[in-house]
């Protein structure tokens, strides 16, 4: 099981957000949930209901995914998450796993939204990114419509697809942030880098 999740803002609220966000998701996770989507609608449903969050109209982006290694398949849901990519290491590719349209809305927008799960298949060779948005995201100072975004994302992992898992992730997040220019990157970064052999 891969979950990563993502609260909109800083400070207080967007850390009693992820806070809660862990409590839920320990509370629901005990029960063993096999699709995905149904895993997104109960967090939700139970994420709109905590007072603060009806208060102060928190958001939390969340990816769910199931990973079947012997099948070498990745059932998933977004809750408003960028989509991962899956770099196709032979080819030389690196594309978002679908459509951004296939990601329903954050968590904590409609408590009664019936989210969608997804199969994606990872060749031999390949690889998928799960990011948080603060990757894609790096800019100069003062220069945000010049932003890392996935074509640099896709730079890196195509230069680094011969080094190991560990060095490729390494080298995402020191060319983020050499990106910025020594502005460093303006939101928090998170990523999990998957390899299937072969």
């Amino acid at each position: 099981v891969l979950l990563m999740g993502d609260a909109a803002g800083h400070g207080m609220r967007a850390c009693m957000s992820i806070m809660s966000l862990h409590t839920l998701v320990k509370m629901i996770g005990s029960r063993k949930f096999r699709r995905t989507d149904v895993f997104a609608a109960e967090v939700n449903r139970h994420f709109c209901r905590q007072s603060f969050n009806q208060q102060d109209g928190s958001l939390i982006t969340l990816l769910y995914g199931i990973l079947r290694v012997d099948r070498g398949e990745f059932t998933w849901t977004s809750a408003g998450h960028p989509i991962p990519l899956l770099q196709d290491r032979n080819r030389g590719t690196v594309v978002p796993i679908d459509d951004i349209e296939t990601a329903g809305p954050p968590l904590g927008v409609d408590d009664g939204f019936k989210y969608t799960s997804y199969k994606t298949r990872l060749p031999p060779g390949s690889r998928l990114l799960l990011y948080t948005d603060g990757l894609v995201e790096a800019y100069p100072e003062g220069q945000m419509d010049k932003q890392f975004g996935i074509p640099g994302v896709a730079d890196t992992l195509n230069r680094t697809a011969s080094r190991s898992v560990d060095e490729t992730l390494g080298s995402l997040l020191d060319d983020s942030n050499a990106f910025t220019q020594g502005a460093g990157r303006h939101d928090d970064t998170s990523a999990v880098l998957l390899e299937r052999s072969g």
